[in-house]
């Protein structure tokens, strides 16, 4: 089941009616697709009326698919008719003759997964809601892996959580440093020198910015901004703006000295950082307005 809803994902039609059809069996319901101009056409077709009641039938319809959030694939018209065998060019027949079969038809739009769900499905395989009843034989080879999809999923939430709390425990530890100073004796009457300005570091495009004695707090701190901005961006500037700022945070972890005590790990947050980059950057070229 892994290995049709990855179909799925990728934007097979195939796949795609399979799951439909498995999740609709118990209404008695009946899909049929193909895509065409960018829109997939559906086709619901069932023995009488009641079964495709349109304030029903849709809203499952689109549960469904905003689950598998399949690829290229944002605009749906769903149609439903009673079911009739004989007719295989559904689409060229509706075409010619629109009001003659169909009870009704609606065109919907899926909504787009946010930034932050799309990382959490390249770490672990999304997976539907179990249906009731035991799947339908598949007519595709099915990959059976180790770990039940749930534990995956689990699994890969944790690994999210981890890197969230090591970022955060990361600053905390930082912020606790003691900054060392030059006490004046209460007894001496000579002024003591004004406290050292706390230096405030400017984040920029550019790939390292200037003043900054930590590099790795620097990173984390520019981390924990993006990703409050990730969760309210929307425009293709504001993802290319993430995008520079993700790559900032990686050349400044990537300037981490051997011998900081936090070497390693600053490695590692290099390259989840760059790849946080890639990321934004995809969402803004797929945000223009030519897309």
């Amino acid at each position: 089941m892994d290995d049709v809803i990855t179909q799925a994902q990728q934007g097979s039609i195939a796949a795609i009616i399979q799951i439909l059809n498995e999740a609709l069996i118990e209404r008695g319901v009946r899909t049929r697709a193909v895509l065409a101009d960018g829109v997939l056409q559906m086709l619901c077709e069932a023995g009488t009326d009641l079964q495709l009641e349109q304030a029903t039938l849709v809203p499952k319809i689109r549960e469904i698919l905003e689950g598998i959030e399949p690829r290229h694939i944002r605009r749906v018209n769903i149609c439903s008719r009673i079911a009739q065998e004989q007719q295989l060019m559904w689409l060229e027949d509706m075409a010619k003759n629109p009001d003659s079969h169909l009870l009704w038809s609606e065109e919907i739009v899926l909504q787009r997964p946010n930034l932050w769900r799309r990382l959490q499905r390249g770490l672990t395989p999304s997976s539907l809601p179990p249906s009731p009843k035991p799947p339908v034989a598949l007519n595709v080879p099915v990959m059976r892996s180790g770990l039940p999809p749930m534990l995956r999923n689990s699994i890969g939430l944790v690994i999210l959580c981890g890197v969230s709390f090591a970022a955060g425990l990361g600053y905390q530890y930082w912020r606790s440093q003691p900054i060392s100073t030059t006490a004046t004796p209460p007894s001496t009457p000579v002024a003591a020198p004004p406290s050292p300005t706390p230096t405030t570091i400017l984040v920029s495009p550019s790939p390292t910015p200037a003043n900054d004695n930590d590099p790795f707090a620097a990173a984390v701190r520019l981390a924990e901004q993006m990703s409050r901005a990730g969760q309210t961006a929307e425009t293709a500037s504001q993802w290319a703006t993430l995008a520079e700022q993700w790559q900032v945070a990686a050349n400044l972890m990537k300037a981490v000295p051997p011998d900081h005590p936090r070497y390693p790990l600053a490695q590692e947050r290099a390259v989840t950082y760059e790849r946080y980059s890639q990321v934004a950057q995809d969402e803004a070229t797929t945000r223009q307005p030519n897309n």
